[in-house]
């Protein structure tokens, strides 16, 4: 039986090239391509892979005409009529996935093809795509070293820990070879060996003889993945940037070939069972329950968001993300005692304020926000352009990183985007979801942002967002942002989503989070109720203990 694409048959590795070709070709046209070099050194490589480089110019010529009328259905079909893939396309996909990390590179752009790929041309769901990842990993994880008993009976633990509620549905946290099989109905049986001997470049194929070893594969892709990442704080400064570190939100401790990265907006205050509970442990001395209680507050919003099997939360300048979280909570209740004249209706729920047009009470609102809204629009400046030099710096490894941001987080991310764009950082960042962003919404200062993501750039925005309208347009001067209207760009990467129907202020991406992540298809979430909070919370706190 066949276990690698080059021993497929001609017609087989021939659709395979060109669905491939077609897919980039799609993705990355030769008019919008921003590294017109990857789509040539991409294909090479996989028709080497396949054995196919006699019809190199063949394909290149595929690729590059974009009128030729060609569509990939054909090739699909082709591929789903070998005899040995029995109308399944998952050895394809796993193929694929086998070739893009035999070098220890997980590109953004090669996963956003394949993925769509598995969920839209071959039908399997987004849990198989990541099943088929996860072998990858731990077959090789597997062959680098044999484990003690006690190792063996701490993974056992872990993998108990890992079975969080919120997690479960989407499958085992590390799935091996067996769970796969089963998953598959045993069509991928044949390649878990050879794919582990491939990717410790181990055995005579072609596929081990352009490989590193195993474990320069997982070095390479990982980074400082896991507890490296989740103590990482990073000793070059950016302007006054005091605090920057990484939390990390999902249980368990491995490693998965795609990171989700989140960025909190503001630090809301405590409840009064937390400032109980803060007080209590202040008086004891005990700094770690108070740092852990801060953590919890502010990566509250991020609770239903289950979009990866690995995903870190970014803790940044939580001092001054605390003044704004108490400066937004004295301006909502502020208007809202102020909500029963006429002027503030008009003012603050229709047309445009201007500074000149601001009456007295309302310059009471901004005399509130003003200060520590000024200090955090620059400081989430500066931690975004350090989130950047962390992802180039290799510290989350080279594999695909999805990013998301509420408020001042979201401008933390769009500095980040501004920043790998200046440095040439392609292919690590999959997805980047900015939700009520303070920034421009100027169309020409987007567009660039369009060349270092791989898959979708969304914009969720509300029009009712008062605290935008008045604070951040006073600030900045500026009539377009990005947070309370779309980004006018046509270009099937950006997509704009309107919130207004649930936000009708600033306050509410906080207290609406698991809604406005919902409404955000790309991403994946689930109900979050006080029952699903406190056992999560439990878990958690359980396996720090293991």
């Amino acid at each position: 039986m066949a276990t690698t694409a080059a021993d497929w048959s001609d017609p087989a590795r021939y659709a395979y090239a060109s669905l491939f070709a077609l897919s980039l070709n799609e993705r990355h046209s030769h008019e919008s391509c921003a590294d017109p070099e990857f789509r040539q050194r991409s294909l090479r490589r996989l028709l080497e892979h396949v054995k196919l480089m006699r019809c190199e110019p063949m394909m290149q010529l595929l690729m590059l005409e974009s009128e030729s009328g060609h569509t990939r259905d054909p090739y699909v079909q082709m591929l789903l009529e070998e005899p040995e893939f029995h109308g399944d396309g998952t050895r394809v996909v796993y193929d694929a996935l086998q070739w893009a990390l035999v070098l220890g590179h997980y590109d953004a752009r090669i996963r956003v093809i394949l993925h769509e790929w598995a969920t839209q041309l071959f039908g399997l769901s987004v849990e198989h795509f990541e099943m088929l990842e996860d072998a990858i990993v731990h077959r090789v994880e597997r062959g680098l070293a044999t484990k003690t008993l006690q190792e063996e009976e701490r993974e056992k633990k872990e993998m108990k820990m890992k079975k969080v509620k919120k997690f479960a549905w989407i499958g085992a946290a590390s799935v091996g070879g067996g769970v796969l099989v089963g998953l598959t109905g045993g069509l991928v049986a044949p390649l878990v060996g050879a794919s582990l001997a491939a990717l410790l470049g181990v055995g005579g194929g072609a596929a081990a003889a352009g490989s590193v070893t195993g474990a320069a594969v997982i070095g390479s892709l990982f980074g400082a993945a896991g507890a490296g990442v989740s103590g990482y704080k990073m000793n070059k400064r950016v302007g006054d940037v005091e605090e920057f570190f990484f939390v990390r939100l999902s249980p368990g401790q491995g490693s998965r070939l795609h990171v989700t990265i989140c960025c909190p907006g503001w630090l809301p205050p405590p409840d009064r069972n937390q400032l109980a509970e803060e007080s209590e442990d202040d008086e004891n001395g005990d700094d770690d329950e108070i740092g852990e209680s801060i953590e919890r507050r502010l990566m509250q919003s991020f609770d239903g968001l289950i979009h990866s099997r690995e995903q870190y939360g970014l803790q940044y300048e939580t001092k001054y993300l605390a003044e704004m979280g108490r400066a937004i909570d004295a301006v909502c209740r502020l208007a809202i005692s102020m909500a029963a004249t006429q002027v503030l209706k008009m003012t603050i729920f229709h047309g445009l304020v201007t500074a000149v047009a601001l009456p007295r009470t309302i310059l009471s609102l901004t005399s509130v926000i003003d200060n520590p809204w000024n200090v955090c629009c620059n400081r989430s400046a500066q931690v975004g352009q350090m989130l950047a030099e962390t992802l180039m710096g290799g510290t989350f490894g080279r594999r695909p990183v999805t990013l998301l941001g509420f408020s001042l987080g979201a401008r933390v991310v769009y500095f980040c985007l501004k920043e790998l764009h200046r440095r040439g950082g392609r292919g690590i960042v999959q997805d980047a979801v900015l939700i009520g962003t303070p920034v421009t919404g100027n169309a020409s200062e987007w567009r660039p942002l369009l060349d270092v993501v791989a898959g979708r750039l969304v914009n969720a925005f509300s029009r009712n967002d008062w605290v935008l309208k008045i604070v951040y347009r006073t600030a900045s001067a500026a009539y377009d942002v990005a947070g309370l209207e779309g980004v006018d760009i046509q270009h099937d990467q950006l997509v704009n989503v309107d919130l207004s129907h649930l936000i009708s202020g600033h306050g509410d991406y906080r207290t609406k989070a698991d809604q406005c992540l919902k409404a955000i298809a790309l991403l994946r979430v689930i109900p979050i109720t006080t029952t699903t909070t406190t056992t999560s919370q439990q878990q958690q706190q359980q396996q720090s203990q293991v």
